[in-house]
């Protein structure tokens, strides 16, 4: 792919960011904890932010730790 369309499929990507945000109404502030996580759990939008934050901070975390073993062995 090239650099250009990269860029401009990551911006769009990034552009539409700010509506998925908005996926339903609601004030959450008069939730408890555990119907937050409930919430969280069972809500598909939630869920799935949940899910791809994992798979970022883990894909950073083996990064670094790959990244750790190769200076190592220098």
């Amino acid at each position: 792919m090239k650099p250009n369309l990269r860029s401009f499929i990551l911006a769009a990507t990034l552009a539409a960011t700010p509506s998925l945000a908005l996926a339903h109404p609601g004030d959450h502030e008069h939730m408890g904890v555990g119907a937050i996580a409930h919430h969280i759990a069972t809500s598909p939008d939630h869920l799935m932010e949940v899910i791809m934050l994992g798979l970022m901070v883990g894909g950073q975390a083996w990064r670094t730790r790959r990244r750790a073993q190769q200076r190592a062995q220098r």
